[in-house]
């Protein structure tokens, strides 16, 4: 690590020196985080978790116009105490402790137009719905790709873009993230968007995607039976969804998010694979008073009937997708790692969440006070699946959660970050993977300090 920072210490200040000759504008950005994290039941289990972490993120910009520039991010996440041979990069998209580059793109625009093309590494994820995040594709990873952003008219703006994965979190946390999918059996993806302004107050995002799947990138479950198959086969995916906001009676905002997914495998004539298919949709109503901003989010996720031959057949396939439903069950966690095992993507379920948001008092300090109710939508039946309910919820399992936040800028450049939560779970204690299993709350107590330059 000592020696990259060097390194991208002394190529800044070669680039700073050269700059009136070579006519390059180099700035640097960067982000140092700090985390200390306390709680119980990681899988709700009986488990406790004691967990300090940093991260460090240095990024820079060499720009040689306004139409021209390039881009390179640095990334390293270690748990203290880690040895710095530890530290050596072994995935490359940080699914371990490791030290490697994040970003590496260039943007520029094409001759004569306003349309920017980005090509490299970078993040890209499907539009947000309601809950902000986007269920199916969001960008907890960076993917190689080509990104085109075209302004049509005042109103209108197009977006598209194409991105090959070699490594992914499929449908995490369902499946282990341990798979490569280089050469002929890469994950590539494509997708289309729109963002539509035309009337005051009035927002609407449409979307399109497709993913092309090869044989065996898709990870293997680490809980499951016999019963319950998993695309592990060649498939095609694809999602089509929108996301609606109506900020005209402001300071009342409302917001409606809606997706449909189904992924066919392309396997022998005869063996086809039934596909996966569902849908998700979520809605949130907000108003902005002197107090902070209250909010209203409900959302919903197709289950599984009772027909299904394996589990998740009836719910939206999903990639990388992220949903945040509440800061612990959900991933609307603002730490840099949640620690609990939660669903990421809300499939399979549905639930309401009422939020207190940006209670502030004090200048420079504010709070989020909420409580959220899920219960499972995938039949009670499929419990011969033998899936964690944490994972699989079926309507006889239900969970409540209490959030609480507080922000604090320290600086301009430096804020502190308290984040609890706490997680009632009802469910059904069935008989899992051959014996009768049982389930305890989960909680999380975590201080998070981030300096952003």
């Amino acid at each position: 690590m000592k020696k990259l920072t060097t390194l991208l210490l002394a190529a800044g200040m070669v680039f700073a020196a050269s700059a009136p000759a070579s006519a390059v504008d180099v700035k640097m950005d960067g982000s140092y985080l700090f985390q200390y994290t306390q709680g119980a039941g990681a899988a709700f289990d009986n488990s406790k978790f004691d967990r300090e972490m940093q991260m460090v993120r240095i990024g820079m910009t060499f720009a040689v116009s306004e139409q021209l520039s390039g881009y390179i991010q640095t990334h390293s996440k270690w748990d203290w105490g880690t040895s710095e041979k530890d530290l050596g990069g072994k995935d490359g998209l940080g699914n371990y402790n490791d030290l490697y580059l994040r970003q590496a793109y260039i943007d520029w625009l094409i001759p004569s137009t306003d349309v920017k093309v980005r090509m490299g590494r970078q993040l890209l994820a499907l539009p947000g719905l309601a809950n902000g995040k986007n269920p199916a594709l969001w960008w907890s990873d960076p993917a190689d790709g080509v990104a085109i952003d075209a302004p049509v008219t005042d109103w209108l703006s197009l977006s598209a873009w194409w991105a090959r994965y070699s490594r992914v979190a499929a449908d995490a946390p369902r499946y282990t993230n341990v798979y490569d999918t280089a050469g002929s059996n890469a994950l590539d993806v494509f997708t289309l968007a729109a963002d539509f302004k035309y009337f005051d107050g009035f927002r609407f995002q449409p979307f399109f995607a497709f993913a092309a799947q090869g044989d065996g990138t898709m990870a293997t479950s680490a809980n499951t039976t016999a019963n319950a198959y998993l695309p592990t086969e060649d498939n095609n995916t694809y999602w089509l969804g929108f996301t609606g906001t109506m900020t005209y009676f402001d300071p009342f905002e409302a917001k409606l998010g809606f997706m449909y997914g189904d992924r066919d495998f392309r396997g022998t004539e005869g063996a086809e694979k039934p596909s996966q298919h569902g849908y998700f949709v979520d809605a949130t109503v907000s108003y902005k008073t002197a107090y902070g901003t209250p909010q209203l989010l409900a959302f919903y996720g197709s289950g599984d009937d009772s027909d299904v031959q394996y589990a998740y057949q009836e719910n939206m396939p999903s990639l990388v997708g992220r949903f945040a439903g509440s800061y612990g069950f959900f991933n609307g966690s603002n730490l840099e790692d949640n620690t609990l095992q939660n669903n990421h993507t809300g499939m399979g379920l549905w639930g309401v969440r009422a939020a207190w948001k940006n209670i502030s008092f004090i200048e420079d300090l504010s709070h989020e006070f909420a409580v959220m109710y899920a219960q499972g939508t995938n039949d009670k039946a499929n419990m011969i699946f033998g899936l964690a309910p944490h994972k699989y919820m079926t309507t006889e399992d239900s969970v409540i959660e209490l959030d609480f936040s507080t922000t604090y800028n320290i600086y301009k450049n430096l804020s502190a970050y308290l984040e609890a939560a706490y997680v009632f779970e009802d469910f059904d204690n069935n008989v899992q993977m051959g014996r009768k299993a049982s389930y305890d709350d989960a909680w999380k107590l975590a201080l998070q300090f981030v300096y952003k330059f």
